[in-house]
């Protein structure tokens, strides 16, 4: 019998684990329903927010034979070292981070090889036919770095919360973000890009994907709690003359819930986004059959908040309360 009394509540204690945003948000609709003195509403279930799978998001890329190596001239121009190392046994196994960096590299190294007079005008043909291929081959390469390769599929995914403490991102990783934008964009620099370097934090923080699985999973939660307000608003009296208990109640809900816990919440949420907002762009843009839907997230987050606030502000408005905050 203290077998099965134990077993019961390990049992219960293990259901009742929750993330702390899960909770807050459950406190919330919890503490609302009871100033009603009604049922809550059952609040959906996190959705993880994932890519579509990688054989949807892959492009085929022809490859281009750079079978220059008996030339001695792109040693003159240097070239030959880049292919001698791409057509090496592991130039031919990179992973996406590496090959994309060798595509910029390439670029650049074709164009200089045909603005130098040691390269013959037989030659410069050639890489000029290779530099126009491989500039049309460019978003596709991009492409499959931000959307195939494991590290950013880590990136751009999640089924976590951003903490509540969490602060926001961090510097190293906004010089990730940078660094690939610099690097679709190399041709307008003359500096040296390189996004290898920035790998292993754009792996192991996967901010982006966090970001967009709060938005996404605070808005449906919202949408939620501010039914439940709506649903049994008439249970909320306030008139002259009649019993207000529940109203000063609900507003000390408001008060100590939703201003101190909530809305602080929310605002660092928008304040993640719009500190990776100037990335986003590249993001959508970048493929030619996948939007990454963040911005949507985002539109569709912030709409919640202000529905849920406008419910409070009709409340208020109803029972005479001026709000100062």
């Amino acid at each position: 019998m203290r077998y099965l009394t134990f077993l019961l509540l390990l049992l219960t204690g293990c259901g009742q684990y929750q993330h702390p945003v899960d909770n807050l948000f459950a406190d919330y609709l919890s503490r609302i329903a009871n100033v009603q003195d009604e049922s809550p509403l059952v609040l959906p279930e996190n959705q993880t927010v994932t890519l579509p799978d990688k054989r949807e998001l892959i492009i085929d890329i022809e490859p281009v034979t750079l079978g220059l190596l008996d030339s001695y001239e792109l040693r003159k121009c240097g070239l030959f070292n880049l292919i001698a190392e791409k057509n090496s046994v592991l130039g031919k196994v990179q992973d996406e981070f590496r090959e994309f960096d060798f595509q910029i590299a390439l670029l650049k190294g074709l164009k200089h090889c045909l603005t130098v007079e040691v390269v013959s005008p037989e030659l410069r043909q050639t890489l000029a036919s290779i530099y126009s291929q491989k500039q049309s081959q460019f978003a596709h390469y991009r492409a499959n770095l931000l959307f195939t390769s494991a590290t950013m599929r880590n990136q751009l995914s999640s089924q976590e919360w951003i903490a509540i403490e969490n602060q926001i991102t961090s510097n190293q990783l906004l010089r990730g973000y940078h660094a690939l934008l610099l690097a679709q964009q190399f041709e307008q620099t003359a500096d040296a890009v390189t996004i290898t370097p920035h790998q292993e934090v754009l792996d192991k923080n996967n901010a982006m994907g966090q970001l967009w699985f709060s938005m996404h999973n605070a808005n449906l939660k919202l949408q939620l709690i501010t039914q439940q307000l709506y649903k049994f608003d008439s249970k909320i009296v306030c008139q002259a003359g009649r019993d207000s208990t529940k109203f000063r109640y609900l507003n000390n809900v408001f008060n100590l819930i939703y201003i101190e816990q909530i809305q602080p919440y929310i605002a660092r949420v928008d304040a993640h986004y719009f500190k990776l907002e100037p990335y986003i762009a590249m993001l959508e843009n970048a493929h030619p059959n996948y939007r990454y839907p963040i911005r949507d997230a985002h539109n569709a987050f912030r709409s919640a908040s202000l529905e849920h606030v406008q419910y409070w502000q009709q409340l208020f408005e109803r029972c005479g309360k001026k709000v100062s905050r």
